[in-house]
């Protein structure tokens, strides 16, 4: 009988996961390292992030991003108890990205094999800023105060 953690297909899941997921805590690719857990000669493979130095079983790439947006944008900080450093900052991106990551699965949208539909890609919209001078402010004023007389 094949052991369940060394089997080939969790073996190439594994793969195929590391290679197209990032760590939900810093964003940065996985990889798959060999894992002792006693003093016996049983180890067993898992996704591993280097940074974090954790067995990580990571996100989609885009849903890494937005919930980065999101803890960026709305300043969200699930865990308010804690002093506000880099690592409390990471612990809430990845609830966050755990939170999309539900959503998109409850969905239909994302299943063990990534997403199941394409992505309609779109910036982060703070990353499409409009710049208007004061004059050009004013002119664009004056235009709506005429267009509505």
């Amino acid at each position: 009988m094949e052991n369940l953690y060394q089997s080939e297909s969790r073996m190439e899941n594994l793969k195929q996961r590391a290679k197209r997921c990032v760590c939900k805590y810093c964003g940065q690719p996985l990889s798959l390292k060999r894992i002792l857990f006693s003093d016996h000669t049983d180890a067993r493979v898992e996704i591993y992030c280097d940074v974090c130095q954790r067995i990580e079983y990571g996100v989609e790439p885009e849903i890494y991003q937005s919930a980065q947006n999101f803890v960026d944008d709305l300043e969200f900080n699930y865990y308010n108890d804690l002093a506000q450093n880099e690592e409390t900052y990471r612990m809430n991106v990845a609830k966050v990205a755990e939170i999309i990551a539900w959503g998109y699965q409850s969905g239909g949208l994302l299943d063990e094999n990534g997403f199941t539909v394409p992505l309609k890609r779109q910036g982060h919209l703070q990353d499409q800023c409009l710049v208007i001078t004061e004059q050009e402010l004013q002119e664009i004023d004056a235009g709506s105060v005429s267009e509505e007389a």
